[in-house]
């Protein structure tokens, strides 16, 4: 069983659940946020390990990234990650030190077999703010 709590400034790895992720591209009409959310239009190039609640796939195009304060991030990958969103599928990084940064490549692994069947770069991470729950 993967736990989140295994984090550490060398190396983790994450169950990861839902969509598939791809790079964005030029051609897409809005990027991609999360529902219930709205871009601060704030970013940061790294968030600290430890500090990482919770990595989830919300769309083909974005990760969502919940810190233990409950501050949202939301990342895109790389088209490379799209065997992500089957549920046989974790992904595992390793990190030279205790931030998980833009550029850092993420595997795709094959949970019976720990195989590795995809890799992509992950992007900047860009803040999201929660819509007030009145918001339509």
């Amino acid at each position: 069983m993967k736990l989140f709590a295994a984090l550490t400034a060398l190396s983790a790895s994450l169950v990861m659940t839902g969509a598939a992720l791809s790079q964005s591209d030029d051609t897409d009409e809005a990027p991609f946020v999360p529902e219930g959310y709205e871009l601060t239009g704030e970013t940061r190039s790294c968030l600290s390990l430890t500090r990482i609640d919770s990595i989830d796939t919300v769309d083909e195009n974005a990760w969502l990234v919940t810190m233990r304060n409950r501050d949202a991030y939301v990342t895109r990958v790389g088209s490379g990650c799209r065997s992500a969103a089957r549920s046989f599928t974790y992904i595992s990084y390793s990190v030279p030190g205790s931030q998980l940064c833009r550029g850092e490549i993420v595997r795709v692994m094959d949970q019976g077999t720990t195989t590795v069947v995809g890799s992509c770069g992950i992007g900047e991470f860009e803040e999201l703010s929660p819509l007030p729950e009145d918001a339509s």
